[in-house]
């Protein structure tokens, strides 16, 4: 009777292993969950220690629906994307301590804070490689006046639709695993570390209460500071 539970264990550990990173494929052609990014900083102009800077990024996602948290270790900063096409919501959202901004855009705008990467091109290098379990591809990508190419992957095999929307990778179609931004003077590198397959609330698409409409404009001088503090 005492071991009566362990292949209740064993199978519970078992599930546990493949819904990590690199389960096996357990996830594939999933339409809804989250996705964990380690973020490593390649170009750091803050007077802060990275270790005070946004560290982790989290994009949850089910089907079109999409929500991107970018979040500091200080206070309640950080920086969100709510999309929710259904809704015609394509915000951004800025907390700084107490203050708390957003931009209200459109299906065709940019998210504000990556000027510096306008006019990318994206070209498939042919490479194949596997991330988190998931078949992925590479791809070059070229910044206007720089000659020195920089790389990013990204898998079909997770179903978020244009996953990539307001971002500078936006004709990527796929969901990216390994990529990096440029936000003004700094370059962060994103890594994805684990695939959760999870029902995601729907409070988390749902335009946020309690902020300041702002321009793109002025929100993105203040994402650069937020970066660069």
């Amino acid at each position: 009777m005492k071991n009566s539970s362990l292949p209740l264990i064993i199978a519970l550990l078992t599930v546990l292993i493949l819904t990590s990173c690199g389960g096996g494929g357990v996830h594939k052609n999933m339409k809804e969950g989250e996705i964990y990014y380690n973020i490593k900083y390649v170009s750091n102009p803050s007077t802060l220690s990275s270790d005070l800077l946004p560290k982790e990024l989290i994009i949850a996602f089910r089907n079109d629906l999409i929500n991107t948290r970018l979040k500091t270790p200080i206070g309640n900063s950080g920086l969100t994307t709510v999309i929710n096409p259904k809704l015609d919501i394509y915000d951004t959202y800025l907390n700084i301590f107490s203050f708390k901004y957003y931009f209200e855009g459109s299906h065709l705008d940019i998210q504000p804070g990556f000027a510096s990467m306008e006019g990318i091109s994206i070209h498939d290098t042919g490479r194949r490689s596997v991330i988190c379990g998931f078949n992925c591809q590479q791809a070059r990508v070229d910044l206007p006046g720089e000659e020195t190419a920089r790389y990013i992957w990204y898998t079909s095999e997770i179903k978020a639709e244009n996953p990539n929307r307001m971002t500078p990778f936006k004709d990527v179609q796929g969901v990216l695993m390994d990529f990096f931004y440029i936000i003004g003077d700094a370059e962060l590198q994103f890594t994805a570390d684990e695939v959760l397959a999870k029902q995601i609330p729907d409070k988390e698409f749902e335009r946020k209460k309690n902020y300041r409409k702002v321009s793109a404009r002025y929100l993105d001088t203040l994402i650069l500071k937020m970066i660069s503090f």
